[in-house]
């Protein structure tokens, strides 16, 4: 695990304090947004934009508390280990970030954005793009703002990418998602595909949930610690260590988009399990951005459930489940229901060979937005235009357009960038996994997923935040990142 537990010295007690008082705020303001998006009334949104405000601001304060130069000064003088420096450095980091803006912007951006987050709940089902917009423009205004203030790195974008993927840059990924798009674009005009979706039948709710629950048992998620719940955009949060929440969403017509939003965020959530508990409290207690975490996301969700072996694996619970949906329905259906390449409106139900393209349009238009090319009321047509050039697909309807995700209302602009960064660790990494093991399949289809959780524990979880991504990976796979690998999955995976 490389490097606790901290001195016990006076100056070193009094920065984990410190560091674990900032944990405790945000892990406040994690629950108060769990509850916000699973069980909070309608009527809550104005009074939990402003519990959130104030815990965004009491947070910036603390962060910025007059004494924090000569703590970790003090405390950088009696660091022996590299996890001692990297605390120190992550902390130094941060509050350089926080210098940047003042507070009142901070309170002013988390409610805002918590008040958009319930107009998003309460619009987006009635495609009402007017009243959304109306709680987004002012958002995207704050968030010109905060990236000024920030000036990190060529241009204002950057300061805000920096906070999920630090040291990423703009102009370097507007080239990755080019080239990127040039290679799936090539790939798609070979791809043989002709499965067809499941047949449209009721796969109920209740027993859906179940079968949530029965895939996170078979991953390894540990319920000692952690819980399940629904919500209307899938995520996965931690307040605290013992504390790892992950939701799914559930379509009564159509069991995929569920069963492969639990596999994703599992993959979140056995990262979160996996931090050393020396880490609590600590800012070595995360990853090391995004990037990495989706990584664990996507290797899940792709390089396991998308796979013939888990299907194989999971056919049998899936009649048990779902007696009458599944009359007729083979092993073979539903692993091609799980890798059918087709044009999609929705992100999260899209096929693995489309989903960068996805997530490039995303890019480009945030990147507008915050440039000041694009503006909120412009977003449908800009939209509209560019999946059609991507995908020769238009949404009828905002809905499964520009107000289909959580990210712009939550106001986390960059982080989109950080699910195909993922995607491309994901590939080096479950090409170092068979180096590892070899061939995983007769594993999975066993049901037996430990000796991959176990790889991705020891590689990836218990490093914390001791490193940058970039060198965890690295350090992981063998090798830097690099676009190949992914390109090669796709290629052996789906061209026929």
């Amino acid at each position: 695990m490389g490097g606790g537990p901290f001195p016990t010295g006076a100056e070193w007690q009094a920065l984990l304090e410190w560091t674990g008082t900032l944990a405790d705020l945000s892990g406040t303001s994690t629950v108060l947004g769990w509850d916000r998006e699973t069980i909070m009334p309608a009527g809550g949104g104005e009074g939990r934009a402003k519990l959130l405000g104030t815990m965004a601001a009491l947070s910036h304060r603390e962060l910025m508390r007059p004494d924090g130069d000569e703590l970790l000064d003090s405390a950088s003088a009696s660091a022996t280990t590299p996890a001692h420096d990297r605390v120190i450095a992550l902390m130094r980091r941060e509050r350089d970030r926080a210098s940047r803006v003042p507070e009142s912007l901070v309170r002013e951006l988390s409610e805002a954005s918590s008040r958009c987050v319930s107009t998003w709940i309460e619009t987006r089902p009635r495609d009402d793009f007017a009243t959304f917009a109306a709680a987004l423009s002012p958002l995207v205004e704050l968030k010109r703002r905060q990236a000024d203030a920030l000036d990190i790195g060529d241009e204002p974008y950057d300061g805000l990418l920096d906070q999920f993927e630090p040291g990423a840059r703009a102009a370097q990924l507007e080239v990755l998602f080019r080239d990127l798009a040039a290679g799936i674009q090539s790939l798609l005009d070979r791809v043989d595909d002709d499965a067809a979706a499941l047949p449209e039948r009721t796969w109920p709710v209740d027993a859906q949930m179940t079968l949530a629950s029965d895939i996170a048992d078979l991953v390894g998620f540990e319920r000692e610690t952690g819980a399940l719940a629904q919500s209307a955009h899938p995520f996965t949060c931690s307040p605290h260590s013992g504390d790892v929440r992950f939701t799914t969403r559930v379509d009564s017509s159509d069991p995929m988009g569920n069963i492969l939003a639990v596999m994703h965020e599992a993959g979140h959530a056995l990262y979160e399990q996996g931090f050393p508990q020396e880490f609590a409290r600590t800012p070595l207690r995360d990853a090391p951005s995004l990037g990495a975490h989706e990584s664990q996301s996507r290797f899940w969700e792709n390089h396991v459930g998308r796979t013939h072996a888990f299907w194989t694996h999971l056919a049998p619970t899936l009649r048990r489940l779902f007696p009458d949906a599944m009359r007729g329905v083979s092993e073979d259906d539903l692993r091609r229901g799980a890798t059918r390449v087709h044009p999609s409106f929705i992100r999260v139900e899209s096929d693995e060979v489309t989903y960068n393209l996805h997530i490039g349009l995303r890019f480009e238009l945030e990147l507008a937005m915050i440039r000041g090319d694009l503006e909120v009321a412009d977003l449908p047509v800009a939209w509209g235009d560019r999946l059609e050039q991507l995908l020769g697909i238009r949404p009828a309807a905002d809905g499964e357009g520009c107000m289909q995700d959580i990210h712009w209302p939550e106001g986390m602009f960059g982080y989109f960038p950080t699910y195909t960064l993922g995607n491309l660790y994901a590939a080096q990494l479950d090409a170092a996994l068979h180096d590892h093991l070899g061939p995983t399949a007769p594993l999975i289809e066993r049901g037996e997923l430990a000796p991959l959780l176990s790889f991705m524990r020891d590689r990836i979880h218990t490093q914390g935040n001791l490193r940058d991504a970039e060198a965890l990976m690295a350090d992981a796979t063998g090798q830097p990142l690099d676009a190949g690998p992914f390109l090669a999955h796709l290629e052996r995976s789906y061209v026929g």
